[in-house]
């Protein structure tokens, strides 16, 4: 789940207050470099949202499962656009909070990186008060595909690892 997290000083009192926001509604996604964005899940995966949009056969029918060996061989985007309203700039503290990026992925926020995600089994928060304006802003990230990043690591080696790869004819890159 991505939420954004928006705080503030109360003028009376030292204590924090602490808004959240979920930024769950309205994302899009789309191939990278297609431009051709159709609605998306939040939280999800590019197969449920490229099953929904029926964009793709279902998986678990059949041997369906073997012609979309490709979805992991492609690199997604995901992008979001809200609303922040002026008086929420006044806070003290803006942060983006997200909770598991799966699993290569670069985040901008109103086409300006902010994070270079490259573990799922973390969460990553950042200050982005300075990076929001009154208005719309655009929240894009950008999944690389983890099977071609591992194919370049397995290359820096230089050698055959002992394990099995599937190269299998639909597996096959």
């Amino acid at each position: 789940v991505i939420l954004i997290l928006f705080s503030c000083q109360k003028p009376q009192s030292k204590q924090m207050e602490t808004l959240l926001v979920e930024l769950n509604q309205n994302w899009f996604f789309s191939e990278a470099g297609s431009n051709q964005w159709y609605p998306a899940a939040v939280p999800g995966c590019v197969h449920t949202d490229l099953l929904s949009n029926k964009l793709i056969e279902d998986p678990f029918y059949r041997l369906n499962e073997q012609d979309l060996q490709w979805i992991d061989k492609k690199n997604w985007e995901y992008k979001n656009i809200f609303t922040v309203p002026e008086n929420l700039l006044e806070s003290e503290h803006i942060e983006l909070d997200f909770e598991g990026l799966d699993t290569y992925a670069d985040v901008f926020l109103n086409n300006e990186p902010i994070l270079h995600a490259d573990n799922m089994f973390r969460s990553w928060k950042l200050q982005v008060k300075d990076r929001l304006k009154p208005g719309e802003n655009e929240l894009r990230i950008l999944f690389h595909s983890p099977t071609l990043l591992g194919e370049k690591e397995l290359e820096k080696f230089g050698y055959q690892l002992p394990a099995s790869y599937d190269k299998s004819e639909h597996g096959e890159m």
